[in-house]
Formats: structure tokens, C-alpha cells, sequence
């Protein structure tokens, strides 16, 4: 409703499509806010590095983290499932050395022009 009100769009609600609407504003949908929040605490707290426990013998380029052992989808939301099914996707290209600032422009920027949610990072 308030992106249409920005739009000052008097017609029929259905043939306004949101989705350029978002694009301009550079806003996040509702869902993209959680990622947004997580990509802040994996920076704030220097995640994104990789443990010593968790390489192996072999030198590679992208290591990837380990996921923990998870029954129920309730193990599917916990936060150290969703940091490292976060850390191991190749679609996420964000530079976690950058400044805070720096750092939350590039989030919003990468999230605001992909089309990553909360329901396609949950399937495994």
C-alpha cells in the first residue's frame, strides 16, 4: 500500500505490479529483512571466517562450512543452520571485509536486485 501511495496511483490495485516499485525504492520485502539482519550479525561478529575445525586436509578455494545435523525443521531455523546455509550459497556475493556502512549498502543493493527469500533458502 505505501509504495503505491508513493506511486500516487489512483487505478485498480491489481494491474500495479510492486516489483519495479521495490526496485526503485531500493526497499526489501518483508522476508529479505531477516537475511539482512543475519548478513549484519555474521559481519558484526566476524563469521564469515572459517573455523580451524572445520577444514580438511585438502587446500581448497571455497571451503564449504559444515551443516549441522538437523531432524525436525524446527533445526532448519535455528541460527547457526541458517548462518551456515547463508555462508554456502554461491548466489550471495557480498564482501564481508568492507566497513559497516559500506557493507549494508552492498547487502541492500545485492538483495533489493535478487530475487533471494525466505522460502527458497529454507528448502534443502
Amino acid at each position: 500500500k505505501i509504495l503505491r501511495m508513493y506511486e500516487n496511483y489512483r487505478g485498480d490495485k491489481r494491474n500495479l505490479s510492486t516489483q519495479p516499485l521495490f526496485n526503485k525504492y531500493n526497499m526489501l520485502k518483508a522476508d529479505q529483512v531477516f537475511y539482512f539482519k543475519l548478513l549484519q550479525l555474521i559481519h558484526r561478529n566476524k563469521l564469515h571466517t572459517t573455523p580451524t575445525d572445520n577444514l580438511s586436509m585438502y587446500n581448497i578455494r571455497n571451503p564449504i562450512r559444515k551443516m549441522p545435523a538437523i531432524r525436525t525443521n524446527y533445526g532448519r531455523q535455528r541460527l547457526n543452520f541458517q548462518i551456515n546455509k547463508t555462508l554456502n550459497r554461491k548466489d550471495i556475493s557480498v564482501d564481508f571485509y568492507q566497513r559497516l556502512n559500506s557493507f549494508k549498502c552492498a547487502c541492500r543493493r545485492m538483495l533489493v536486485t535478487s530475487e533471494i527469500a525466505f522460502s527458497s533458502l529454507l528448502v534443502p
